[in-house]
């Protein structure tokens, strides 16, 4: 009986793929923990490897209010942004020319973010800026790509049938 060798060894880089992470301890799962330290409150990471390691949690310097008005400015720019940069052409004529297709296509499409935009913002802007410019973007793409399929495919099914009509006669 012949044993591949190409088959053995791609046996053994599956195992590996899978069982790899647990076999050499680089799965860590952290725990976080709240320490008391000069009478105020420091949360901690401990991270489990093969030996303990203990990481010091930064506060957040921003306040709950503070975020808030952080979160309401940073959609609103997005939101103003992601309809300015929208080209309605293109995603008009992908629900045109293929109806079934370019509203699901605007969907599935993951939008380009205007880097520029967020530049020496604060970590949490640019986070609530990303997520509220992928939500409106998405947003107006199917709203364009369906209006460009419901002038569409009645379009393409006139054309069918006066293209099938001409091939029976």
């Amino acid at each position: 009986m012949k044993i591949n060798f190409h088959f053995i060894l791609f046996r053994i880089l599956i195992i590996t793929f899978i069982f790899g992470t647990y076999s050499l301890g680089l799965c860590a799962e952290n725990e976080r923990i709240t320490v008391e330290v000069d009478g105020r409150p420091k949360q901690y990471d401990v991270i489990e490897t093969k030996r303990y390691e203990i990481v010091e949690v930064e506060d957040p310097a921003v306040t709950p209010d503070a975020l808030q008005s952080v979160a309401a400015q940073a959609v609103k720019d997005a939101e103003k942004d992601a309809g300015a940069h929208l080209n309605r052409t293109l995603w008009f004529s992908t629900g045109c020319f293929f109806p079934l297709i370019g509203p699901i296509f605007s969907q599935r499409y993951q939008p380009f973010m205007p880097t520029a935009r967020v530049l020496g913002k604060s970590p949490q802007y640019v986070a609530f800026y990303y997520d509220a410019y992928k939500v409106k973007t998405k947003k107006l793409q199917f709203s364009w790509a369906l209006s460009g399929c419901l002038v569409g495919a009645p379009i393409g099914a006139y054309l069918f049938s006066l293209l099938y009509r001409g091939t029976r006669d």
